[in-house]
This record gives structure tokens, C-alpha cells and sequence, in this order.
């Protein structure tokens, strides 16, 4: 995306709702990211599509560009990494297929972690977590804000992971390569999200390649804790190889906000479109 212009066009491609685990509604997030001069968004909520049924029709009437997309967990080098999906068909079969599987898998988890704490924690039990209904608000997710209401964790971020670690099952969920096909299938782009959240500097060129035969369509370059030399590298690798450049902050609104001492909200980086690839996506 190359256009010649005098005024800056900022985009933020990585912002979370209150449908998955961030604290603003999808209106929200389209006043803000117009209030503070965005004119590029996409909500990228963790294996769910449902805010854009409320996204669209804000965004046209503020006049914002949106593009379609979603944040998926996928198995890769035997850890679990982040995929961004862009402007896929929001109707695809596979690509909701997909999206389901992730939330049964993470809907299995907190059903395992209730059951296994409940023995340890008898106040608890899988009828009580079935009748739960989390604050739609809050952020987070429905294990940890359970046990948050339950009195259990003082912190939602922290302790909840502290006790999903001891009481919680394995996640399971589709490689890197199959993800990858299902979006390309689906009209879409695979972009790697963060990659900064994964290795160090001097690990990026021969990650890259492995996620080059991966399928991967972009990394997420431009991103709140990455620094300058990281940036340039995950930029230098894009250009060699076409892939798609793109930007994202990562905003959840309140809840998690701050990572490695950065503040991750809607349109810090001010990043103009000039800068990105968005071959593809827009």
C-alpha cells in the first residue's frame, strides 16, 4: 500500500474487545481509535469474530477503514505462537471451523482447571462455573475471572495464570502450516503476531525462514515492546521476501495493559501506512 500524500494515515491492526478477553466494546474501540487520528483498525480478538456484527456499522459511521481479523493460537516449534488472520472471508467454513476448535480447546481448559482446583478448593465446582456468567467488561477470561470472584485470585493477570499453570490441561491446537493454508484458503493473510514476545534479536533471521516455508504472509513489525533494532529487523526480512509489514498495539483497554513496562493501547505508535505492506490485507 504506497500512496502518495502530504497528510499522514495511521493504522493500529491489533486491538482486542470485550468479546474476548479485552474491557471495551467494539464502539468503543472505533471512537478512540478516531479520537486519537486512526484511520486503519482491526480488531483482532482471540479466536472469535463476533464483535464485527457491532464494528461495522461504527466504523462506517465514523468513517474508519476495517479490516477484517482475528488473533488464533496455533502449535509451532513446539510452543504456541499468535497468527493474526487478515481480510479473510468471514463466511469460510475452514476458517470457522478453525476458530471453533481453538474456542472448545480453551473452553476445555477452563472446565479441566474448575474440576481439578475443586478438589483442592471445595467452595468450587463444575456446576457453580457452568451458572457463572463473566463481567462483560472486566477482560480476561471466564476461568480466571471465576476464580477472581470467588476470592481466590487477587489479580487477574498474575494469580490466574499462576493457578491455570498448576490445575490446567496442555492446549492443543492446529500447526502453524495448517492455520496457514486454512487462511490463504479463506482469501486471507497469515501474519505472525509480535514476534518480539518469542525470541530475542539475533534468534529473527532463522526463525523467519522456518516460518517462511510455514506459510506465513507478514510479521507484525511495528509493535509496543519491540525496540528499534528488532523492528528494523523484522523490516529488512519483509522487504527481502515481500511479506506483509504491518502495526498493532495490542490494546485489551484495561485489563493487561502494561507489559514490560509499556503501556499497549490504541494508536501509541502512531505508525503511518507509508511504512507498512498492506499488500493484500486492504
Amino acid at each position: 500500500m504506497n500512496i502518495e500524500r502530504s497528510i499522514a494515515l495511521y493504522a493500529d491492526m491489533h486491538i482486542h474487545t470485550c468479546f474476548s478477553d479485552g474491557t471495551q466494546t467494539p464502539e468503543k474501540v472505533a471512537a478512540i481509535a478516531k479520537d486519537r487520528g486512526i484511520s486503519i483498525i482491526s480488531i483482532s480478538d482471540h479466536n472469535t469474530i463476533e464483535a464485527y456484527d457491532r464494528l461495522r456499522p461504527a466504523c462506517n459511521a465514523l468513517g474508519l477503514t476495517l479490516i477484517q481479523g482475528v488473533e488464533l493460537d496455533v502449535s509451532w516449534g513446539g510452543t504456541i505462537v499468535h497468527l493474526l488472520a487478515y481480510n479473510f472471508d468471514p463466511d469460510d467454513k475452514a476458517m470457522l471451523e478453525l476458530i471453533d476448535r481453538n474456542q472448545a480447546e480453551y473452553k476445555l481448559e477452563g472446565l479441566t482447571l474448575v474440576e481439578n482446583m475443586a478438589k483442592d478448593y471445595p467452595a468450587l465446582s463444575l456446576e457453580d462455573y457452568a451458572a457463572y456468567k463473566k463481567p462483560p467488561h472486566r477482560g480476561g477470561w471466564k476461568s480466571i475471572n471465576y476464580l477472581y470472584d470467588r476470592g481466590l485470585c487477587e489479580d487477574l493477570l498474575l494469580d490466574g495464570f499462576k493457578f491455570i499453570k498448576q490445575y490446567g490441561k496442555s492446549l492443543e491446537f492446529d500447526s502453524m502450516e495448517t492455520a496457514c493454508e486454512i487462511i490463504r484458503s479463506a482469501g486471507g493473510v497469515p501474519v505472525l503476531a509480535h514476534p518480539g514476545m518469542y525470541w530475542i534479536e539475533n534468534e529473527v533471521p532463522g526463525k523467519l525462514f522456518k516460518l517462511l516455508a510455514a506459510g506465513i504472509g507478514g510479521l507484525e513489525c511495528y509493535y509496543p515492546v519491540h525496540t528499534q533494532a528488532f523492528t528494523k529487523k523484522c523490516v529488512d526480512f519483509c522487504k527481502l521476501y515481500d511479506l506483509c509489514i504491518t502495526c498493532g498495539c495490542d490494546s485489551h483497554g484495561d485489563f493487561a495493559q502494561n507489559y514490560r513496562e509499556v503501556v499497549c493501547d490504541i494508536g501509541m505508535l502512531k505508525i503511518d501506512t507509508s511504512l507498512l505492506n498492506l499488500q493484500g490485507i486492504i
